[in-house]
């Protein structure tokens, strides 16, 4: 393998004071799903509608549905609550400055259009500021490091989409792997900087380019600052706190347009040529979590916030259609809310071998997937009613003092003591963090503070240090040397929610990212990237396989729509 990105970066400057106000983070740790605003809800707007800023609600406010569409549509903002104070002309509008929005700006700008990005924030780059790299396949890194196998695309491709059960769009999947070198020759050309290929799971194949960066900053920041100025030396016009609050569309069903809330104000983007939604996906709208089968009461988002389904939900009342798997979340493992990703407390108590349990004092899983497939560890987890990690002062003491089984990717290496442990452990209990446990003396106690059944709890541990003792975990078979008893307490529990990077999937797209209706048919002017945009994955990211693989679609699907923008126009 080659080098690897410094987690490390990230931690620092996430943690830095200051840093997280002057971003506007909310998810930098773990947060409640459900504590977290919901999307303001919306409608379409018809042109004349839009154009005369009447207040008068057209019949999709009224129906909740959107002609053509086959699904009850939630409506964003009530016209009547807004008159339209300004308009303003574009070829194209962008939708959202994360890695997806702004590859399209920028794009778009090149090709000769006309071009405004809107950004509900006051900076630019949403959670791609929290990315590390991005998957691409032949590009000449890739080829410099001698690291591409035989038949890398075919290969690679045939093991992603068995990975996705075919789920995913063979076509699409296909285009995006195939143009993905020449999307990093592209990145280059525009000002980001890699400093080579590696792999977060030890694969074969180093498609993983990471960024350069700067120690002590975001991981990603240095690639959105990047991103940033590409835009506008393009000549693209940057428009931060825009926020979307309903789409235009005309009477043939093309969309036309934008409606965006500025301070006080309510401004119409008309679009002669595309619309591109880039809003980055779902993560903090537990309605919509629910909505494509999880449930958002065991589910925290890291990020930059923010992701209310806007694009999604935009992209539907205009009549287009869901992909067939639209609600894979790329989790991360589990983590304790109020506590920071990557942190000591974090590694001791969601990153261990140890023992896990579910509310009904059952195991549910090889603990050994916190390093194996975090993904698959977070799916495990987002099944459960709780997740509970049980560990003994020995255990707490040897990864102060000697480190952890496991580390936390590349902020913290296995076997690196957990010096601040006892520091952050204390912090939370001061703090009144609910989720955090200790010490308790005996497993009635552990019992007793937890709401769980004592008979049922000593029964699972004991059944579980039989396999220790034995050396065979006949459950789920997690290898010997990860089988670690629970000899005695003292105990400490953690209370584990399944934590998210973001939502991938979305709408129904064609391989250039246009948005497709219920007949598969393409909305005229309608585009849909990154993560708001579906038919990449199954259920699942696929980390194992091809790590970076969204932000890398980010790049792809925003660069193909304004190219098939300027194409057809």
């Amino acid at each position: 393998m080659e080098k690897k990105i410094s987690r490390r970066s990230f931690l620092k400057g996430a943690a830095a004071t200051g840093v997280g106000a002057a971003i506007g983070l909310i998810g930098v740790g773990c947060d409640r799903a459900n504590e977290i605003p919901e999307a303001t809800e919306g409608t379409a707007v018809s042109e004349s509608t839009a154009a005369a800023g009447t207040t008068a609600a057209a019949e999709t406010a009224a129906t909740g549905e959107s002609a053509g569409s086959t699904e009850a549509v939630k409506t964003f903002l009530p016209q009547e609550n807004y008159d339209i104070s300004e308009t303003r002309d574009f070829d194209v509008i962008v939708v959202g400055a994360g890695g997806g929005g702004m590859s399209a700006a920028i794009r778009s700008a090149q090709l000769g259009m006309k071009t405004v990005l809107l950004e509900q924030r006051n900076v630019t780059g949403g959670t791609t500021l929290f990315t590390e790299g991005l998957f691409a396949i032949n590009s000449h890194i890739q080829k410099e490091n001698g690291k591409n196998p035989p038949d890398l695309g075919y290969d690679l491709f045939t093991r992603a989409m068995d990975f996705h059960h075919w789920y995913a769009d063979g076509a699409l999947f296909r285009k995006y792997i195939d143009n993905s070198g020449e999307n990093i020759a592209w990145l280059e050309s525009v000002g980001v900087e890699f400093q080579g290929t590696g792999t977060m799971c030890d694969n074969e194949y180093n498609t993983w380019h990471q960024y350069k960066y700067e120690e002590g900053q975001i991981s990603g920041k240095t690639y959105v600052d990047n991103l940033t100025k590409a835009v506008t030396e393009a000549g693209a016009t940057l428009v931060l706190g825009s926020e979307g609050v309903n789409i235009i569309q005309g009477s043939d069903g093309a969309v036309t347009g934008i409606i965006a809330r500025e301070e006080d104000k309510y401004i119409q983007y008309n679009a002669s040529k595309g619309v591109i939604l880039a809003t980055g996906g779902y993560s903090d709208n537990p309605e919509m979590i629910r909505e494509f089968g999880k449930n958002p009461d065991r589910i925290d988002p890291m990020g930059a916030g923010g992701r209310n389904g806007f694009g999604i939900n935009a992209a539907r009342q205009a009549g287009g259609t869901l992909a067939p798997a639209p609600g894979c979340l790329v989790f991360y493992g589990g983590c304790i809310p109020g506590v920071m990703y990557g942190t000591h407390l974090y590694c001791a108590s969601a990153f261990q071998p140890y023992f896990w349990i579910n509310g009904e004092c059952q195991r549910f899983v090889n603990e050994y997937y916190a390093e194996r497939n975090f993904t698959f560890s977070g799916n495990a987890q987002s099944m459960q009613d709780r997740v509970i990690s049980i560990v003994t002062q020995k255990q707490m003491d040897e990864m102060y003092e000697y480190g952890g089984t496991f580390g936390c990717g590349e902020y913290i290496h296995a076997g690196e003591p957990l010096s601040e442990l006892w520091d952050q452990f204390k912090a939370q209990k001061d703090g009144g963090n609910q989720y955090v446990h200790g010490p308790m003396e005996t497993l009635d106690d552990v019992a007793q503070e937890l709401n769980l059944d004592a008979d049922a709890l000593k029964a699972s541990i004991e059944k579980y240090n039989g396999f220790c003792e034995k050396g065979v975990d006949e459950e789920f078979a997690k290898d010997a040397k990860y089988l670690l008893p629970l000899e005695s307490g003292p105990y400490y529990a953690f209370e584990l929610f399944a934590g998210i990077f973001t939502t991938v999937g979305g709408m129904k797209i064609t391989p250039d990212a246009q948005v497709l209706d219920a007949n598969a048919k393409p909305i005229p002017h309608l585009y849909a990237v990154g993560c708001d945009a579906g038919g990449i994955y199954g259920d699942s990211y696929d980390v194992s396989i091809c790590e970076g693989s969204c932000q890398g679609f980010a790049v792809y699907s925003g660069k193909a729509a304004a190219e098939h923008i300027a194409e057809n126009n």
